[in-house]
């Protein structure tokens, strides 16, 4: 069954056909190798590891499909399958608690399931988990405004966005960077800040200034006006000596 013998390497597997778009056959294996983990009742710390991995992958792989309509299951699983993974290491391997990947990815992938599925509600609380869990979130912040523009859901947006700090570009890209949460394509911030602006009242010309302001960084860096990585600059600037200490040899 695609190599079950070992789970590590068929979860390294699923992800590289997902990497190269072979996402029929991502999900035959995910499916195939959850229902393998879950059929194993007395599972060890490292076996629900491997079974929370290959959720998550059969949800990402739902999201790329399409077929975000058929994934309920599969996200009530994960959450599940997540507070069992917790007890499980609480109780024998409670130093690898500090390893888990964060609660809150869990939830920006649950919202972003469900908005596809056209649960703006239940998707709006998964966003709100996530940002209660990681302030300042700004991917769960934007996805919840594409998924249901109400003023505070922009509100948040906006605050997210001057939490980020300024635009960096990064291999021919250009992000706003969050020090605790995924980046977040500028295009798309700008993208949703025009439809808030246009769907929720009172808050235009706060939407129209934050995306001018983003695009005016843009054209900076681009200029060479502006640091690429602001941020990064600052750092390597306060390494600097602050004096020529030569000059009192």
């Amino acid at each position: 069954m695609f190599g079950m013998q070992d789970p590590s390497q068929t979860l390294l597997q699923i992800e590289r056909y997902m990497d190269e778009g072979r996402l029929e056959l991502s999900e035959v294996m995910a499916t195939q190798f959850c229902d393998l983990m879950l059929s194993n009742k007395k599972r060890d710390p490292q076996q629900q590891i491997f079974l929370l991995k290959g959720l998550r992958l059969m949800c990402d792989v739902y999201l790329l499909r399409n077929k975000a309509d058929q994934s309920m299951k599969a996200i009530k699983r994960m959450h599940g399958e997540r507070k069992a993974l917790v007890k499980v290491l609480e109780k024998h391997a409670p130093q690898m608690l500090a390893t888990m990947q964060p609660e809150h990815e869990d939830h920006l992938r649950a919202g972003r399931l469900l908005a596809a599925a056209g649960k703006t509600k239940a998707a709006a609380k998964a966003f709100a988990r996530c940002e209660k869990l990681a302030p300042g979130h700004l991917a769960a912040a934007q996805a919840a405004v594409e998924a249901q523009p109400t003023k505070a859901h922009v509100q948040r947006l906006l605050a997210a966005i001057d939490a980020a700090g300024n635009v960096i570009s990064t291999n021919g890209r250009f992000v706003l960077q969050p020090t605790a949460s995924p980046e977040v394509e500028l295009e798309r911030v700008v993208a949703t800040l025009s439809t808030a602006a246009s769907t929720v009242s009172g808050l235009a010309s706060s939407c129209e200034q934050a995306a001018q302001q983003l695009q005016a960084q843009q054209a900076a860096i681009m200029a060479g006006e502006q640091a690429a990585n602001a941020r990064l600059q600052s750092a390597l600037d306060s390494l600097q000596p602050k004096h020529d200490y030569y000059q009192y040899g």
